[in-house]
């Protein structure tokens, strides 16, 4: 029983009409660095392999964030998830963003569990 749960969890995750090859072709395309700026902070996202994962590391003077990143992309929109691992915002739920990728570009918003809206974001991937 577990493994027919199992089976049918990745069949639903990879897409049984290909989706998972979609993802796939997308996530060859998001680089392997991304130099990203966020509210006066200086962030560098370093994939994980040819993963969707990221590890990224922020500073702003002497200060220094440190987190996970999650990253999908679905044809130029992105959607990242973040969790922090050092810094103010570890255990505090995450921050989300969203955006735009052009060419090497990527614009757009985020916003973090113990922030009051959304703020703006910009970033350039590296291939």
């Amino acid at each position: 029983m577990k493994t027919s749960i199992l089976a049918s969890v990745v069949l639903m995750t990879l897409g049984a009409a290909g989706i998972g090859k979609a993802n796939a072709q997308a996530n060859a395309d998001i680089g392997t660095i991304w130099n990203e700026q966020e509210a006066g902070w200086q962030g560098v996202w370093t994939r994980v392999g040819k993963s969707e994962k990221f590890q990224a590391v922020w500073t702003k003077g002497s200060n220094v964030v440190r987190a996970n990143l999650q990253v999908q992309v679905s044809g130029d929109s992105v959607f990242v998830f973040r969790d922090d691992t050092a810094g103010p915002g570890v255990g505090k739920g995450g921050c989300k963003y969203n955006g735009k990728i052009t060419g090497n570009a990527v614009t757009g918003q985020y916003t973090c569990q113990w922030s009051k809206g959304w703020l703006p974001w910009k970033a350039t991937i590296s291939r």
